[in-house]
Order: C-alpha cells, then structure tokens, then sequence
C-alpha cells in the first residue's frame, strides 16, 4: 500500500469523455476503510433524495461547484461552492441538485465502496411504555430522542446517544419519544419496536431494566416472555 495521488480536475475530464456520460460517481482514490470521489448532477432533482443514514460510516460532502439542497431531520441547507457537511454514521440525510445548473461535489466516506444504506422510516408511537430510573442514565444527557435498539428477541437498549457497537450489532433502531414522571423517564415504544417484540402494552411486571456505568440501558423482557410460554397449551 502507497500514497494515492488524486486529481479532481483529470476525474473530471475522464469522466466527461466516456460515451455518454451524464455525470454521476467517479471513484478517485480509495483503501480498504475509506474512498474519495467526485460527483457531477447533471439535471434538476438528481442525488438521493430519500432520506436515509449509514450506520456503519462518516460521510463528508464537499461542494466544488453550483448548489447542494441538503435534507436531514432538523431540517433543509443549502450548501454553495466551497461549503460542506459532516454526515456521522447513522445520522439520517438526503441531498439533491434543485437547479438547472451543474453540481459537483466530492464526497468522502470512511469506508470502501458505499456502506449499509438504511432507509428512513418516521417513528410512530406504541401504547407501550417503558419506565426507567433516570439514574440507570448515568449522568448522560438525555436530548430530543431517546433511541431504542433491538439487541436480541428478549432484550431492547436504550441510550440517549447514537452508539456505534449497538448501530452495527442490531436489527433494528428506532427514535423513541419520552416524558419525565419524577424521579423515572418513561420511554414510548415505536410502533415497529413494539410489533418487533409482539407488545401491545407494557406493566411494570413485564419487563427488568438494566444499565451500566456508561449509562447504556437493557430492558429485559425475559418475565413477559416466560408468563406468555407458561400460558401456552
């Protein structure tokens, strides 16, 4: 392995010269855990429009010329030439060329050919609630979302945070929505956590809740799981 030297001047003009070329990705330089390119939008609403996040890579898009309209959940951006973004893993965005002009832009992401695309779906509360001592937090700050993991078929995560391990190790992740009942946070389950685990609604009974000292939190559904078996003929 060496130094890769790039061009985005060359790249574009190689990229020009192919038959029939509207533009599109043309690769400059990549390793095994990242890769470098150079994109020219030809027409009006191109890009990817549909919202979605790579959970297992940071992206960051560099715009060398006409505009970029960049969609997230907080939000629309517009970026001009010499503006950029910072997209981390998991973070949800969408971008797309609104103009009747060229867009060019590069983009790098920290990993080698285009990475686990995962499409956004808007979280729709449950009736399930879970309760869970503010403390098992650990201190963390608890945001806008509180997000849910589904680790395995009796255990769901929870953290305040996006976490790295959890986003790679799970099938399913889903921002919940929460209120604060005194000394407890009480999470409401999506509707697609709660059909993942077959909960239409949760007692206090149903569940375990454990945490750690880096305030990462595991419901156990262990004592809703066994009474449901022990039930079965």
């Amino acid at each position: 392995m060496d130094l890769e030297i790039f061009d985005v001047a060359q790249a574009l003009e190689e990229q020009a010269s192919q038959a029939g070329s509207v533009g599109g990705r043309f690769d400059m330089a990549t390793s095994t855990k990242c890769y470098i390119a150079v994109f020219r939008h030809s027409n009006k609403f191109v890009g990817e429009r549909t919202v979605h996040s790579h959970p297992d890579s940071d992206q960051i898009l560099f715009v060398l010329d006409g505009e970029c309209a960049v969609t997230s959940l907080s939000g629309k951006y517009t970026l001009d030439a010499h503006q950029g973004v910072l997209v981390p893993g998991g973070v949800n965005y969408g971008f797309a060329n609104e103009t009747e002009n060229d867009l060019v832009f590069l983009s790098l992401r920290t990993e080698s050919v285009g990475g686990r695309r995962v499409a956004y779906v808007p979280s729709v509360a449950s009736d399930a609630l879970v309760r869970i001592p503010e403390a098992c937090f650990a201190g963390t700050p608890i945001g806008r979302f509180i997000y849910a993991f589904a680790i395995d078929r009796r255990t769901i995560g929870f953290s305040p945070i996006l976490l790295d391990d959890w986003n790679r190790g799970t099938m399913l992740r889903v921002n919940c929505d929460y209120e604060r009942s005194g000394e407890d946070i009480l999470v409401n389950l999506p509707e697609r956590i709660a059909r993942w685990y077959l909960v239409d609604d949760l007692t206090d009974g149903d569940y375990r809740v454990e945490s750690d000292a880096d305030g990462r939190i595991r419901v156990d559904l262990s004592p809703l799981i066994d009474r449901r078996a022990a039930m079965q003929p």
